[in-house]
């Protein structure tokens, strides 16, 4: 969506331009292009004022809008997470955009913007509206590799983007950021180089996905020590682990019980891992596959589901449930 932006409409300045939707770094991308097109290289300090939505007053915003730049065309005032400055000023908006500032451009972020209100039909009549929903699973590997283009025209294959989500999981603002440290690694200028799984498996590899799979692949060679060694460093570098953890081993070890399927129908290694698109260690998990059986990882499956149900209801925490599920899988495997 933001490469559209870019194409379409080049030279034409709107009033208002609203950006909507859960996915706050395609929010936060797109919202960084708008400004630059609107300045077009002036000093941001004489031609940008930003607000808080939470804390924005409308009549500073008006004003703001009605300024004539200094040193600049146009004067680009932006309200970010502006949900609530949109409920408490709704109907001064209205009377805005019936009548905008010929030099000052408004833009503001929002969660939600629903198209039947009266506010929402005046700024798609003089302005541009964009929503940008959390990207699906089947659309990652051609966000990434139109991502690290645009950005950084680096070269990204399927097979390589795949892996990246393989590793990441799928939140579009952590691959976004993924992409980001490659490019950094790569130096500037990185333009025209080509991403390859090395350089995946090298940067990627302190993440949840390949934490929970270190921890497993220690489990299954009866090191609890080492399990749990992976596991605390896991919970400690990643702050969101604590709401993620459980589904990211339910994730990996849902895999482990198709690969255990696959295998006991007389599949081949190589064709279980390219099925479930096993890009990195595909030795080490197949390794793991022969040495569980069905029965334990649908167990496995059911102790976790146990031990996001105690957390959610207070009986437990995540943390604990994950070393006592480590300790007792290890000894009993």
């Amino acid at each position: 969506m933001a490469k559209k932006i870019q194409q379409q409409d080049n030279e034409k300045i709107y009033p208002v331009y609203v950006i909507y939707g859960k996915d706050r770094r395609r929010t936060i991308d797109v919202l960084g292009e708008i400004v630059e097109k609107v300045l077009g290289g002036a000093d941001p300090q004489m031609a940008l004022n930003a607000y808080d939505g939470t804390e924005a007053n409308i009549a500073e915003v008006l004003v703001d809008l009605r300024t004539l730049p200094f040193l600049s065309e146009r004067r680009v005032v932006v309200v970010k997470d502006a949900d609530a400055f949109i409920s408490e000023y709704r109907d001064e908006l209205e009377k805005y955009l019936d009548k905008p500032s010929v030099s000052g451009v408004l833009v503001m972020t929002v969660e939600s913007f629903p198209a039947n209100t009266r506010l929402a039909k005046k700024a798609r009549q003089v302005g541009q509206v964009f929503e940008y929903k959390p990207v699906r699973r089947g659309e990652l590997v051609r966000y990434l590799i139109d991502y690290a283009a645009r950005q950084y025209r680096l070269q990204l294959d399927n097979s390589t983007a795949a892996m990246l989500v393989e590793l990441a999981g799928e939140d579009t603002g952590l691959l976004s950021s993924e992409i980001d440290k490659i490019a950094a690694y790569m130096g500037r200028p990185a333009e025209g180089k080509r991403v390859t799984p090395d350089i995946i498996q090298k940067l990627v590899g302190n993440n949840r996905q390949y934490n929970v799979f270190n921890v497993i692949d220690a489990m299954t060679r009866s090191d609890a020590a080492v399990a749990m060694k992976h596991l605390d460093a896991m919970m400690t570098q990643d702050r969101e682990a604590e709401y993620s953890a459980v589904g990211a081993f339910a994730w990996h070890f849902r895999r482990l019980y198709r690969g255990r399927v696959m295998l006991e129908k007389g599949m081949r290694d190589q064709a279980i891992t390219k099925e479930l698109r096993i890009w990195p260690q595909p030795e080490q998990f197949m390794r793991q596959v022969r040495k569980m059986t069905i029965r334990q990882a649908a167990s496995a499956l059911q102790e976790l589901m146990k031990i996001d149900l105690a957390n959610k209801t207070g009986a437990g925490t995540v943390r604990a449930g994950l070393e006592k599920f480590i300790i007792y899988n290890t000894h009993s495997g």
